[in-house]
C-alpha cells in the first residue's frame, strides 16, 4: 500500500481539461490523499473517508496526510501480520497492533504513547465513518463513558476508546527565548552573521519575506496554515501615526483550524513590515510576473473588487457575486487572482509570494525553516525552529507576560495546584482565545513551561514586548542599503 495526493497541475499536463472543476464534480479536492494497494487496486470506501475529512471536522491538509499515514501503517500491518483488511479487524487485531507498536522486542521499532494515541483517535474517527456509513456490523474497538465538566457548567458524559493509553502525557512544549528567537531570525532567516553584519555567502532568496512571516507567527501565535491562507485586501492598512500598539483582526473561519474563527491582535509594527515587505520584495516578484505575460496556474479563480470587506467571484452560471473573506476557504485563496477594473491582471490574492509569482504552499515554508534552522547550527547557534514552536514561543511568552501583570512573582511552590489555576485563569482563557483553543486544558500545557522557564517570568517579559521590536530595527546597515536603494529607485 503506498499514498498519493491529487494534483490538479499534474493532471492538466496529463491531459485532463479544467482538472480542478473535475475533481470538484466529483468531490475532491487539491492535496487530498488516497491510498492503492501494491497491486494497484483502489478501495473506492476507504478512500472515500479520506475524501470526507473536510467533512468530518479536519480540514488541514497537514492532517489529512496523517490521517492517511496512520490508515497505511494500520493496513500494513493487518495485510503483513494478521492477513486481513482494515473491513475485517476486530478487537484481538487491536490488541496486536498495540503489542507492535508499544511494546515490541526492538526499541527502535516503538512508538511514542502520544503517537499511539493520535493514530488510535485517527482510527476511531474512521471505524466510526464506517459505521454509520453501514460499511461495518461494528468498530474494533472498546469504550466506556465518563463524566467531564462542560465548560457552560454541569456534567455532561463522553465516550472514551479505552485502546487509548490514559497514562500518557503530552511532550515537553518547545519554545525559543528572545536571544535564540533572534538569532534564529537574524541569522538563519535573513542571512547575516551571528556578529551582526552581512554574509556575502548567503544564497537565500526572499529573505525578508520570511523575516517578516516569522515575526508575524512569533507575535500573534497564528498557526502557519491560518498565516500562509491571508490575503492582502483583508489585512489592515499599517497606522501612520503609530499611534495604536495593536490592531484587532478577525481571521476568518474557514482558514481556522475547525472552522474556528478568532480576533487576533496584528502589531502595528508588524502591519507595517507585511506593508514594506508587499512594496519592494514582492512588488519585485509580480514585476517578473508581468514580465513574463502574467501566467495563469491550472484552476486559478479570478476576483475583482477586492477589499478589506470580500472580493467579488464568479459564480457556476458565469454571474458575479461578493463573497466576505470570512466564507473564502484556503483551496480558493490559493487560486485567487485579482483583476482590476479593465481584467488587466494584478497578482494572486494571497500575501506571501514565491519566486514564480504563486502563493507559498506549507512544504515549502517547512523548508524554509528547516534550512534557516540548518544555517544556525553551522554558524554554532543551536536552534530547532518550526512554524508551530514560533506559536509555543508566542504562548509561553505571553502566558508569562499576562500572569506577570496578574500576580507579580508570586511563586507557585507556596499554592496548592487549584488556587495557582483559579489566579492565572484570566490570562489562559484570553490566551486560549488569541491561540483558538476549544477547551482551556489545552492552554494549561503552558503552565510548565513558565515554571520551567521562571526566569523568563522575571526578566524576559519585559524583553519580549520591547527586546525584538528594537532588534528587528537593528539590521546592520549593509542589509539596510539596499532595501533604500530599491525604494529610491520605485520612487522614480
Amino acid at each position: 500500500m503506498e499514498i498519493f495526493f491529487t494534483d490538479p497541475g499534474a493532471l492538466e499536463a496529463a491531459g485532463v481539461t479544467d482538472a480542478q472543476r473535475a475533481l470538484e464534480r466529483y468531490g475532491l479536492h487539491a492535496s487530498a490523499p488516497f491510498i492503492l494497494s501494491d497491486d494497484g487496486s483502489y478501495d473506492v470506501h476507504l478512500n472515500r473517508f479520506l475524501w470526507s475529512l473536510p467533512t468530518l471536522g479536519v480540514r488541514s491538509a497537514n492532517s489529512w496526510r496523517a490521517y492517511a499515514l496512520d490508515l497505511l501503517t494500520w493496513g500494513r500491518f493487518l495485510h503483513e501480520h494478521r492477513d486481513k483488511t482494515v473491513w475485517q479487524a476486530d478487537r484481538d487485531d487491536i490488541t496486536a497492533f498495540h503489542r507492535a507498536r508499544r511494546v515490541a522486542p526492538d526499541p527502535t521499532q516503538v512508538v511514542s504513547a502520544a503517537t499511539w494515541n493520535r493514530g488510535i483517535a485517527a482510527l476511531d474517527k474512521f471505524y466510526s465513518w464506517a459505521a454509520d456509513e453501514g460499511l461495518v456490523t461494528r468498530t474494533p474497538f472498546r469504550y466506556y463513558e465518563s463524566s467531564r465538566r462542560a465548560d457552560f457548567g454541569g456534567q455532561v458524559l463522553v465516550r472514551n476508546n479505552r485502546a487509548v493509553e490514559k497514562a500518557a502525557r503530552r511532550g515537553n512544549v518547545k519554545f525559543l527565548s528572545v536571544p535564540r528567537y533572534t538569532a534564529f531570525r537574524d541569522v538563519g532567516l535573513r542571512g547575516l552573521r551571528p556578529s551582526g553584519v552581512s554574509d556575502p555567502s548567503f544564497r537565500g532568496r526572499n529573505a525578508e519575506r520570511n523575516v517578516v512571516l516569522a515575526e508575524l507567527l512569533v507575535t500573534t501565535g497564528l498557526r502557519i496554515e491560518e498565516a500562509a491562507s491571508l490575503c492582502w485586501p483583508e489585512l489592515p492598512a499599517p497606522d501612520p501615526q503609530g499611534g495604536r500598539k495593536s490592531v484587532p483582526f478577525d481571521l476568518a473561519p474557514p482558514t481556522a483550524k475547525r472552522d474556528k474563527g478568532r480576533r487576533i491582535l496584528l502589531p502595528n509594527r508588524i502591519v507595517s513590515a507585511v506593508a514594506d515587505y508587499m512594496e519592494i520584495e514582492r512588488s519585485l516578484v509580480l514585476d517578473r510576473w508581468r514580465a513574463r505575460g502574467c501566467p495563469l496556474p491550472a484552476g486559478a479563480v479570478l476576483g475583482s473588487h477586492a477589499d478589506h470587506r470580500g472580493v467579488r467571484m464568479p459564480t457556476k452560471d458565469g454571474r458575479l457575486r461578493r463573497v466576505p473573506w470570512s466564507r473564502v476557504p484556503p483551496s480558493i485563496r490559493s487560486r485567487l487572482f485579482l483583476v482590476d477594473e479593465q481584467d488587466r491582471p494584478l497578482g494572486p490574492a494571497c500575501v506571501w509570494l514565491g519566486q514564480e509569482a504563486r502563493p507559498v504552499s506549507l512544504s515549502a515554508w517547512e523548508s524554509v525553516f528547516v534550512r534557516a534552522s540548518e544555517r544556525c547550527r553551522t554558524n554554532g547557534i543551536d536552534v530547532a525552529a518550526t512554524p508551530h514552536v514560533l506559536r509555543h514561543t508566542f504562548a509561553v511568552h505571553l502566558l508569562s507576560a499576562l500572569i506577570h501583570e496578574q500576580i507579580g512573582s508570586v511563586d507557585r511552590r507556596e499554592m496548592a495546584d487549584g488556587v495557582y489555576r483559579r489566579i492565572v485563569g484570566d490570562p489562559l482563557d484570553h490566551l486560549r482565545r488569541l491561540l483558538g483553543h476549544s477547551s482551556i486544558t489545552t492552554t494549561y500545557i503552558y503552565l510548565d513551561c513558565t515554571d520551567q522557564a521562571q526566569s523568563l517570568i522575571d526578566s524576559a517579559v519585559h524583553a519580549w514586548t520591547s527586546e525584538v521590536a528594537a532588534t528587528a530595527a537593528q539590521v546592520s546597515e549593509e542589509v539596510q542599503r539596499p532595501l533604500a536603494q530599491v525604494r529610491e529607485v520605485n520612487s522614480w
